[in-house]
């Protein structure tokens, strides 16, 4: 009897230990398997992320590609139009570099200019120093890209002078003598030069990059007052010409040949 006792207590040791043992071995099986788990959805939020900004990226390509595309139809026609226009393209919109030598050649050709055109004044008879106080000819040679229109224009709108392409930092001249009476920003027309010419004539010079002239300044025609430019509200260089009469705007084109 005694002997079963001590078989009996062996045996519970055992179950026990054995219990103990599979236990464990279960606990460590589920701490592996939730490790496992874990991981595998940290790769597989890793992976739907990666999926996701891979098909962002082929849409953003696809996006560019697009736009390449017709960016370079639009050169194409741009070319065959100015071809068929006649019109020089790569010299309109190469972008010269500023030849600061240059500027100041023209700033003393200007100042040489005013003062010939001073002595000149003085020799002059009445009707020739009237004349030379009346708009005539361009302030500068470039293509016309937009002509003057009356505020009744029901075609392109109204708009009070003439636009010309050119290169950025052509030459602007005056039309005209007169004396500066505004040299400074425009909203619309940035950097802008008017010129009162006395008889009720004003001129208009809008979009430069520098202004050579100041207010007050007297000017002689042919003078160069700017250097043309893309400021204010421009989308390419271009030089804004205006002249007025009494207040109210006319078409320059008569005036410019």
């Amino acid at each position: 009897e005694g002997g079963e006792k001590v078989f009996s207590r062996n045996i519970s040791t055992r179950l026990f230990k054995l219990i103990l043992v599979l236990a464990s071995i279960w606990f460590i099986f589920l701490v592996c398997v939730t490790v496992i788990y874990t991981r595998l959805s940290v790769q597989a939020s890793k992976s739907a992320m990666l999926q996701d900004e891979n098909q962002k990226l082929r849409e953003y390509f696809t996006r560019v590609i697009d736009i390449e595309q017709s960016f370079k139809r639009n050169q194409e026609l741009t070319a065959r139009l100015a071809q068929m226009a006649g019109v020089d393209l790569e010299s309109m919109t190469s972008q010269p570099k500023i030849n600061f030598d240059s500027l100041n050649s023209t700033s003393n050709s200007s100042i040489q200019n005013r003062a010939i055109a001073t002595e000149n004044e003085s020799t002059m008879t009445p009707e020739q120093l009237l004349q030379s106080h009346i708009p005539h000819g361009r302030p500068l040679y470039g293509w016309i890209t937009k002509p003057f229109s009356a505020a009744d224009d029901s075609k392109g709108g109204k708009h009070t002078g003439i636009d010309f392409a050119v290169k950025d930092g052509t030459a602007v001249s005056a039309t005209a003598s007169g004396v500066v009476s505004f040299s400074g920003w425009d909203e619309y027309l940035g950097n802008l030069v008017v010129i009162d010419h006395g008889n009720g004539y004003l001129t208009s010079y809008g979009h430069n990059r520098e202004i050579l002239v100041k207010k007050g300044e007297k000017v002689t025609r042919g003078e160069v007052i700017s250097l043309s430019g893309n400021t204010g509200r421009s989308t390419a260089p271009h030089l804004h010409y205006e002249i007025m009469k009494n207040g109210v705007p006319i078409d320059p084109a008569p005036y410019l040949d």
